[in-house]
């Protein structure tokens, strides 16, 4: 499918862009999904390469009890500055709190982890706020008809995640 840039990009809040930006990259992303744990080294060196726009959604599935949470900590940690380490953080210990009723004590102990002040990190990722954001993110994705994750577009033009790097380096040339 094709979908226009800007509207994969409008209200975005996690974005990197390395130089000036060529080709713009969307990841819609669920942070208890084995498979965009899988998919994250690319993520990771797409957002070290110059001339892309990366650009990451949350889109947390249903089958995921702890999806939702999990991107509720992302948008917490976002908001004081370690998004992007929270997020490798939290894919590097997906089986640590994955399956845990209530993972609440282990995302803040990540956060602790990364420097964070615990108590300004529990405010903000029960905060009505976070809530939202994941929700714009989710109903972005719930319009798009997306059926899983990770699902990645690259100019507009979704990619199976396995040739995103090689279309990303095609485009870049």
């Amino acid at each position: 499918i094709k979908v226009p840039v800007e509207q994969l990009t409008e209200g975005a809040r996690w974005e990197v862009t390395t130089g000036e930006a060529k080709v713009t990259v969307v990841a819609f992303t669920d942070i208890q999904c084995p498979a965009c744990k899988a998919a994250e080294p690319m993520a990771v060196e797409l957002r070290s390469l110059s001339g892309v726009r990366f650009v990451h959604r949350h889109f947390p599935l249903p089958i995921h009890k702890n999806a939702w949470k999990g991107a509720r900590a992302l948008e917490a940690a976002r908001m004081m500055g370690k998004g992007w380490e929270a997020m490798e953080v939290m894919f590097e210990k997906q089986a640590e709190w994955s399956d845990l009723a209530n993972p609440d004590e282990k995302f803040i102990s990540y956060a602790k982890s990364l420097g964070l002040d615990e108590k300004i990190f529990e405010e903000k990722y029960k905060s009505k706020e976070t809530n939202e954001f994941v929700g714009v993110d989710s109903a972005l994705g719930n319009r798009l008809k997306l059926s899983g994750t990770p699902t990645l577009f690259v100019n507009g033009e979704q990619v199976a995640a396995s040739f995103v790097l090689g279309r990303v380096k095609e485009l870049l040339k």
